[in-house]
């Protein structure tokens, strides 16, 4: 008994010992950290996300042009930098920036409705469901989602 004690004694002191090391310590680095900024990770991500969309809805060979079409739509424009205009101000210089990204988001609402009119109703629900607001409970997948 007395063996049993004295080795969980040495157990929690090492145990104790390295936390207050690892406090010290760095913290590791997020495995995340950088994807935003390295155009080619955020690259496979997209294509990532666009395969298991396209898994996930069975796209068929009569609805893959338009699948095209959104697929394409989803790929982020490198937006031209407006002219500079010293004489605008802060608010105009928003609006303009507002505006062009409102004009990114019509294009690419527009290859939705075109993408989303092709797919049969289970589709859509299978669609509807992967596009619902991210925090919001999980709701039941579809059958075939």
């Amino acid at each position: 008994m007395t063996k049993l004690i004295q080795s969980l004694l040495v157990s929690g002191l090492l145990l104790a010992g390295s936390a207050a090391y690892a406090d010290d310590a760095p913290a590791p680095a997020p495995q995340h950290k950088g994807w935003h900024a390295d155009p080619a990770k955020r690259e496979e991500m997209r294509a990532k996300h666009l395969q298991m969309l396209h898994d996930k809805l069975k796209i068929q060979p009569q609805q893959e042009a338009a699948w095209q079409t959104f697929a394409a739509s989803m790929k982020p424009e490198k937006m031209a930098r407006p002219p500079m205009d010293d004489n605008a101000t802060a608010p105009e210089k928003m609006e303009r920036m507002m505006q062009r990204r409102q004009d990114a988001m019509q294009k690419h609402l527009n290859a939705l409705k075109t993408f989303y009119a092709q797919l049969t109703p289970e589709q859509q629900k299978i669609m509807d469901h992967l596009h619902r607001p991210h925090g919001k409970p999980e709701a039941p997948a579809p059958a075939n989602g």
